[in-house]
């Protein structure tokens, strides 16, 4: 008989997704909100958001699945790196489908990392997924973050601390 681990339940909704293998592209299917407690902030996200989930190399799948760091936590971070935590309404010249309210909170990098690690937490992933998911964002955030040039100062020296928790 199989016991129930209580620890690996999930403690925020489920995310509707739907997934074209074609462009590999994950695409939300009902407006999803998360309430971050930590900046008292509502994170809603709409119908139609399109996301990669995790961005985790094929060589690594072995390893950890793309799928296996939760839906909900890619789906946040995946929101907050393209809107740069709040700042920015438009991704690759397309309306973002999301706001963070109240709409004068903003997150940095890190902060949007650790969510990121909070929200796996929440989700029941295990400690060493966690670990790697939340290296992998800081390692491989970091270019990603960098590519729009009026946010290189502040995001260099966010880089530093990204792996201090």
């Amino acid at each position: 008989m199989q016991t129930l681990n209580k620890s690996a339940i999930s403690k925020f909704p489920r995310v509707k997704l739907s997934y074209n293998p074609v462009e590999n592209i994950w695409t939300l299917e009902e407006e999803y909100h998360y309430f971050d407690e930590i900046k008292d902030a509502k994170i809603i996200i709409n119908k139609g958001f399109k996301f990669d989930l995790s961005s985790i190399p094929r060589i690594f799948w072995r390893i950890v699945g793309v799928h296996e760091l939760s839906l909900e936590a890619p789906l946040i971070h995946d929101f907050m790196y393209m809107s740069r935590g709040g700042k920015r309404k438009y991704h690759d010249n397309k309306k973002l489908l999301g706001t963070i309210e109240p709409q004068n909170i903003f997150y940095s990098r890190k902060e949007a990392d650790d969510l990121f690690l909070k929200m796996m937490e929440e989700a029941g992933v295990s400690k060493w997924r966690r670990l790697f998911g939340y290296v992998g964002v800081c390692l491989g955030g970091r270019l990603y973050w960098k590519s729009e040039k009026n946010n290189q100062q502040r995001t260099e020296n966010l880089d530093d601390n990204c792996l201090s928790f």
